[in-house]
């Protein structure tokens, strides 16, 4: 039987996750109040609805009890956020992850009974190292019954090369969903700073580079493939 996921807020994070999970063969209901993105997300997801998803009966229609797992991407408005969670807890889902954009946030939702809490934006020198299949994977957050998002740091095998020709997707059913890289850059008195740029929405043609932060995406089997492979750089 399919997993069946609901994913709320279809901004960049939301988007991902849902059409990630869909093209692994879930059943994904990607929801959100915003029409535009309602309708760019419909051809790659089960369905797709328009709607406030603190309306309890309005999410009791979508059959959200169904789920196995609600994911909630709403990432500027923290009230309708923390509603949401509330919500969909009230319901019975079994499993609510959501994001949060600071420390505060991610707290109040944990108090409010959400299961994981994504702090998407934190620094990687800041996370708590995590195995997950083997060491070279960090920082797991388990998105569902046997699909997480982990971050890796890019295997030697990966540098000098284009996204594209990784093929990770082909071959693993793994995406990449955001490169961290971080940059030195020399101050007028001399100091070097390090600084991390994100790239958010990685192309096919972006070349990895030595010490990429990769977040990846994919089924615990897939990336645990991965992992049999590269464990040793």
């Amino acid at each position: 039987m399919k997993k069946r996921f609901a994913v709320i807020g279809l901004g960049f994070f939301g988007r991902k996750v849902a059409t990630s999970l869909s093209e692994m063969g879930a059943e994904v209901i990607a929801i959100d109040k915003n029409f535009e993105l309602v309708d760019s997300i419909k051809e790659h997801v089960l369905i797709a609805v328009q709607m406030d998803a603190t309306n309890r009966e309005a999410l009791e229609l979508q059959g959200i009890k169904e789920v196995d797992a609600a994911i909630v991407g709403i990432g500027e408005d923290f009230e309708e956020c923390l509603l949401t969670v509330v919500t969909l807890k009230k319901l019975g889902v079994p499993k609510v992850i959501s994001r949060a954009g600071t420390r505060l946030r991610k707290e109040v939702l944990e108090q409010v009974g959400c299961d994981l809490v994504v702090l998407p934006e934190e620094e990687v020198g800041l996370s708590v190292a995590k195995e997950l299949v083997s060491g070279l994977f960090f920082d797991q957050v388990e998105v569902g019954d046997n699909y997480s998002i982990v971050q890796l740091v890019a295997p030697e095998a990966f540098v000098g090369n284009k996204i594209i020709d990784l093929q990770l997707r082909e071959t693993y059913r793994i995406n990449i969903v955001t490169v961290k890289r971080l940059l030195s850059k020399a101050m007028l008195w001399g100091k070097q700073v390090t600084q991390e740029q994100i790239i958010a929405v990685p192309r096919p043609d972006d070349v990895i580079e030595r010490g990429d932060i990769l977040v990846l995406f994919g089924h615990d089997k897939d990336l645990g493939k991965l992992a049999e492979i590269y464990e040793n750089g």
